[in-house]
């Protein structure tokens, strides 16, 4: 019992983990500064008291430029989640969704080439919640919902798979019917350091295949758009399927948010059922 009340007693308060919260978001002490509607030389003590508090440098400090240390930065992820669901739970109570926003962090080639194209509803279904869609993790923002891309979801979330990677050959439909021509053509890969890279492989060889330029080897979950209207057209009736896919995720911390666990069941019931080679 005493040591709990010792323990308590040496936490931080929530003046300093706020102001942290805040420089550690905009990397500036005068911008923190104006957000929170204080001084700077308050903004620095504040830092100054937790750092000490703490026992722990969180910032490194080189001329008028600061930037996180290493254990600024572990600290910071949690503490700017915090009172991100705080804020949540405040809004969520009060029903203040006007200035709602919903952040998704999805791969690049995803995001472009299904993701969007399934969307149309969304402002219908969500219409007083932004939706942002995010191509690149940021530390200053938190996701609401994250697709990754892999063999197995992250431990922890509540997930749902959308999709299985299905690669097919695919040519444009000039190439197609001129059978010389694609007999003399090149297959189109994509490489980076050596490897394939996955996530924009498909994005690249898109394009130079429309254009008559190859065969390309690519998921047909990304080009939906162009077999249906004619522009590729697979040559092989082979399907190589996965071992790749795309999960969607919500976090344990998110599955408290209202406005993320809509959207979770919303995309779920968009993208439909999973879809193997033989359908």
């Amino acid at each position: 019992m005493v040591q709990g009340s010792r323990n308590m007693k040496s936490l931080p308060s929530l003046t300093s983990l706020r102001t942290f919260s805040v420089v550690g978001k905009c990397l500036s002490f005068t911008e923190a500064a104006r957000q929170l509607g204080v001084t700077q030389s308050a903004v620095s003590r504040q830092i100054k008291s937790l750092e000490e508090s703490l026992d722990l440098k969180l910032f490194d400090r080189v001329g008028n430029s600061i930037s996180l240390t290493i254990s600024g930065q572990s600290l910071h992820k949690r503490v700017f989640e915090t009172f991100g669901l705080m804020a949540d739970a405040v809004s969520d109570a009060t029903g203040s969704s006007q200035q709602q926003k919903l952040n998704i962090l999805a791969p690049p080639t995803l995001a472009a080439r299904w993701l969007t194209r399934r969307l149309s509803s969304y402002p219908h279904e969500f219409p007083e919640i932004e939706l942002a869609v995010h191509t690149m993790a940021r530390p200053d923002i938190r996701m609401d919902c994250v697709i990754q891309f892999g063999t197995h979801p992250t431990a922890g979330s509540e997930n749902l798979q959308l999709l299985v990677e299905q690669h097919i050959a695919v040519c444009s439909r000039k190439l197609f019917e001129d059978r010389e021509a694609m007999r003399t053509s090149c297959l189109l890969h994509v490489f980076d350091n050596g490897q394939r890279f996955p996530l924009w492989q498909d994005w690249l060889e898109i394009e130079p295949a429309k254009n008559s330029v190859g065969v390309a080897i690519v998921d047909r979950n990304m080009i939906e758009y162009e077999l249906n209207a004619g522009s590729l057209v697979q040559i092989s009736p082979t399907t190589v399927v996965g071992p790749n896919g795309y999960w969607l995720e919500i976090s344990a911390e998110n599955q408290a948010k209202g406005r993320s666990v809509k959207f979770f069941r919303w995309l779920r019931n968009v993208a439909g059922p999973t879809k193997d080679a033989s359908e």
